[in-house]
């Protein structure tokens, strides 16, 4: 099995320990208008459970000149929307552009000369894979800008963004009818990248714990709620943990709003960044009327006035 990973790249090594399994991978491949890089995206594999979190790698290799610079806008994610159909061609779930406010990173990809990099993504952060068991089409659009078509302003040092180009991939996916046991495992592989292992630099482990923890964040089944509530409580990262705070809201579950209350309520959490949202995400669950939650939450909300949320940071 060793000899076999080894075949492999490095993310696409995390990609399979995260989910535990080695198999086909399903790929497609594109060009983009320049005719230099060629794109690919791939599962870990092809049958996944209703929530189930899937992870999409992404290669882009250059087959041009010199290295190329891809912009893929805010948080490297701006660039990307996704559509899941029906094997009739019929959008069962369709997931637009995400655009980010406040503080962001730049999402740049740098692709060295006759090189592949690659870019991860969840699935589960446009769509939801809540879906009944059947045979589903992704669709991956892709909008970039080229750093190198970017140009300098005459008499400034500001430069003008080059044009905007599409590309598109696609691939098929099997959602399979829920074997919780199995589920579960795959929760608990996730859960255990909190734990730095002694086979990997600490630089490795960082990487697959961040892609482990987004992984878990975007799980859309009451299941996950365990790991998502013990996740908040470390995380670091303000937009994952408001990710997973819209999780917990989508679980509808008295588990949930439980744990949220509880972290609210623990001085010992570091939640000034979320302390609205999760607030605001115990008013939510009370919005779905289910009288055990309703009842629970009586006395905080006595206490918790709900706080005013922008609509980019509110939950549904």
């Amino acid at each position: 099995m060793i000899k076999q990973i080894k075949q492999f790249d490095s993310l696409l090594i995390l990609t399979i320990i995260l989910i535990g399994f080695i198999g086909i991978f399903a790929d497609v491949y594109a060009r983009d208008p320049n005719n230099f890089l060629e794109w690919k995206i791939s599962t870990s594999k092809q049958m996944f459970y209703p929530g189930e979190p899937i992870f999409l790698t992404l290669n882009i290799t250059n087959t041009g000149g010199e290295e190329e610079k891809i912009d893929l806008g805010i948080d490297g994610i701006e660039a990307f929307s996704m559509v899941i159909r029906d094997s009739n061609g019929i959008i069962v779930n369709e997931g637009k552009k995400i655009q980010r406010f406040g503080l962001s990173k730049p999402g740049i990809l740098v692709v060295p000369q006759s090189k592949t990099a690659q870019k991860s993504i969840v699935l589960n952060q446009w769509c939801s894979t809540l879906l009944s068991p059947r045979k589903y089409y992704v669709t991956c659009n892709i909008e970039y800008r080229l750093r190198s078509e970017s140009k300098r302003k005459e008499g400034s040092e500001i430069f003008k963004a080059g044009p905007l180009h599409k590309t598109q991939l696609g691939l098929d996916i099997q959602i399979v009818k829920t074997d919780k046991v199995e589920f579960k495992k795959i929760l608990d592989t996730l859960a255990g990248f909190e734990v730095e292992p002694k086979t990997q630099s600490n630089g490795e482990w960082l990487a697959a714990r961040h892609l482990a923890r987004e992984m878990l964040a975007f799980t859309e089944s009451e299941l996950a709620v365990p790991y998502q509530l013990k996740m908040l409580r470390v995380e670091k990262y303000t937009r994952l943990k408001q990710d997973i705070i819209s999780s917990l809201v989508r679980s509808e579950t008295l588990e949930a709003t439980n744990g949220l209350m509880q972290i609210i309520e623990d001085s010992n959490v570091y939640k000034e960044d979320i302390e609205n949202d999760s607030i605001n995400a115990v008013y939510k669950l009370r919005d779905k009327g289910n009288p055990e939650i309703l009842s629970a939450t009586n006395e905080f909300v006595a206490k918790h006035k709900r706080p005013i949320i922008s609509t980019g940071a509110d939950y549904h």
